[in-house]
């Protein structure tokens, strides 16, 4: 996968966070911290007395909010530190709009639902993570040390479907490394 696809992907592909924690309003950032904590995320929800998502508390937020004003987390009540209003996104909207979205609004998180259904959250960073994978990969895919012509449709199908198998451009005939093929195409088809 490239990273141009990657973008056009929907953020439903991406979510990191299946199971989204949600935390009650009058919890205290020391609940927050556990709950980023124990469940390995950047950010957690926050629910009303109706059990409605009214706000999301990062870690940002607790840096900012909480331990660099010397704040004790057991005593500050989330619903004092947290974001409000959410932004969410229906989880079809391609991962290039989730990010125009957040860069728009400044933020890094954004949440993924559709009415009153919650599928996680999103994060920046998560998704540039993505992104220089599929680079890394896509570079590393076209690092090859002797002549090859990857403009043969036939060969490029062949690496599509088959990911392990090289076929070449001339007789399609397949190869599971590239010094086999290159061997192949000097012999076989040489220029």
């Amino acid at each position: 996968m490239n990273s141009g696809s990657l973008m056009s992907m929907p953020v439903s592909s991406v979510l990191k966070q299946k199971n989204t924690v949600i935390l009650d309003q009058f919890q205290t950032a020391a609940d927050a911290i556990a709950s980023m904590k124990q469940n390995s995320t950047r950010a957690v929800l926050i629910s009303d007395k109706k059990n409605e998502i009214v706000g999301l508390i990062s870690k940002t937020d607790i840096i900012y909010k909480v331990a660099y004003q010397h704040k004790s987390p057991a005593k500050v009540p989330i619903i004092d530190i947290m974001s409000s209003p959410i932004i969410s996104v229906p989880p079809t909207v391609s991962i290039a709009d989730a990010l125009s979205i957040m860069e728009k609004h400044d933020i890094r998180q954004i949440v993924v639902s559709s009415g009153p259904k919650v599928y996680g959250i999103i994060d920046r960073e998560d998704i540039i993570i993505k992104i220089d994978r599929a680079v890394a990969e896509t570079a590393d895919a076209f690092k090859i040390d002797s002549p090859l012509c990857i403009m043969n449709p036939l060969a490029s199908a062949s690496l599509a479907d088959k990911r392990s198998m090289l076929a070449c451009p001339y007789c399609s005939t397949e190869y599971s490394d590239k010094e086999s093929l290159s061997k192949h195409i000097k012999s076989i088809h040489p220029s």
